[in-house]
């Protein structure tokens, strides 16, 4: 069944939309109308979460960071909001705050791979290599073929 004409401008069929053009690879267009979908719901934080994806897709690495930090304005422990910002952080080089980042979602997620991996990472880049490299242990002891560990730990031992 099609949507009527009412239904397809309503904030769950943009905000469909939106995803179905990131999940095809079509950011700039994903973008508008992830924008569009928060233009009709103000104060929704899922439409900015979305946003998020193509944002950092298209390396839009300030305009990431704007939403991220709008997002977390609303809600501040949201943990995409803030496992992305931290993201953003690092590929500005902000390792500092990237950590810090990290190390929250650590402490709040000790078990989220993704989260540990990060925080490595940031680790690593702030020449912090014994706190990286015990930090790629740790994941790899539960996660033993996770790639961005292997690939931290390797970086981290030179």
């Amino acid at each position: 069944d099609r949507l009527s004409e009412a239904k397809r401008g309503s904030y769950v069929a943009v905000l469909r939309r939106a995803w179905l053009l990131y999940k095809l690879g079509r950011n700039p267009q994903s973008i508008d109308v992830y924008e569009k979908a928060s233009g009709l719901e103000p104060k929704a934080v899922e439409a900015r979460l979305g946003l998020l994806l193509p944002l950092m897709a298209e390396q839009r690495w300030p305009e990431a960071e704007k939403t991220a930090r709008e997002i977390l304005k609303v809600d501040a422990a949201n943990y995409l909001a803030t496992l992305r910002l931290a993201f953003v952080q690092y590929n500005l080089k902000r390792y500092t705050e990237s950590r810090t980042l990290y190390k929250k979602l650590a402490e709040l997620y000790p078990g989220d791979v993704e989260v540990r991996a990060g925080l490595g990472w940031a680790w690593l880049k702030l020449g912090k290599k014994s706190e990286a490299a015990a930090t790629f242990r740790e994941v790899l002891e539960f996660a033993p073929k996770n790639a961005l560990s292997l690939q931290g730990l390797a970086a981290a031992s030179k």
